[in-house]
């Protein structure tokens, strides 16, 4: 069974917010990449290694506080773990952009069966089998871009539609959402965030009421508000919410991206 090591790197500011980062190569060169579900493309930032593939075309983006314009470039070999793709096409981030990391995308992920072990730090790839048989399988929703989407249960009937996302530190709610369920969310002070452009913006934050999601009941997490009106005008299928790591980090997740299945397990919290 093969298997991706997790590098979490905790957020000094927020509790339980963290990056999820793995190592892996391009043209045998070492790098350390964020694990993404929640970015199409795959990227490095550019150095003197990246910076001599020539430009191979653009490609447009939109953080959630800003949008971003940057080169795509094709690599002769990509590895991540056991990954390997050769030869392969990524985005080539500006080296002096703030905030910003390579990182890898659903553009390679979703061709591998994914069992997301948080609590061991790691992730098993293409073999299902150690994940519990009685977890429920559900239909995994994506849009054109291979995002994975699920939706979120609250009291009294409420439900968010949500990006499942391992690039987000922290779990974001969209005002909007906030606005029309206020007695989910209980203010909590403010804080400053960053986006996949590296774009800073400070953010009020929540305290979220516990919430369920394929069957498994979560406990209430900070949240930040965040307008996403902007970032939903842009793409096909809305976000309520952003599901980042300071949520998911409370269960196992199988996601089996080609045949578009999705459990959860509810690890019991120590």
């Amino acid at each position: 069974m093969s298997e991706l090591t997790l590098i979490i790197d905790p957020d000094p500011d927020e509790i339980d917010a963290a990056g999820v980062f793995v190592d892996g190569t391009i043209a045998d060169r070492p790098y350390r990449f964020l694990l993404d579900t929640g970015a199409a493309t795959s990227s490095v930032v550019e150095d003197d290694t990246t910076a001599v593939f020539p430009p191979a075309g653009q490609h447009q983006s939109s953080g959630v506080f800003a949008p971003s314009s940057n080169d795509l470039i094709a690599v002769p070999r990509l590895t991540v773990g056991p990954i390997e793709r050769a030869p392969f096409t990524l985005t080539r981030t500006p080296r002096d952009a703030p905030g910003i990391s390579s990182l890898i995308g659903m553009d390679v992920l979703k061709d591998h069966c994914c069992y997301f072990l948080f609590g061991q730090n790691r992730v098993l790839l293409d073999d299902d089998t150690a994940f519990s048989a009685d977890a429920p399988r559900h239909d995994l929703m994506f849009d054109s871009k291979f995002h994975p989407y699920l939706m979120v249960d609250f009291e009294d009937g409420v439900q968010a539609q949500t990006v499942w996302d391992t690039g987000a530190a922290l779990t974001v709610a969209d005002a909007a959402f906030i606005a029309a369920h206020p007695a989910l969310f209980t203010p909590a002070g403010r804080s400053t965030g960053t986006d996949s452009t590296g774009t800073d913006v400070e953010t009020p934050m929540y305290v979220m009421a516990r919430c369920t999601i394929g069957g498994e009941t979560f406990p209430a997490v900070r949240v930040a508000g965040v307008d996403l009106g902007p970032v939903n005008a842009m793409i096909e299928r809305r976000m309520d919410m952003i599901l980042g790591y300071s949520l998911i980090r409370h269960a196992d997740w199988l996601f089996d991206f080609p045949r578009q299945k999705w459990a959860v397990l509810k690890r019991a919290e120590g």
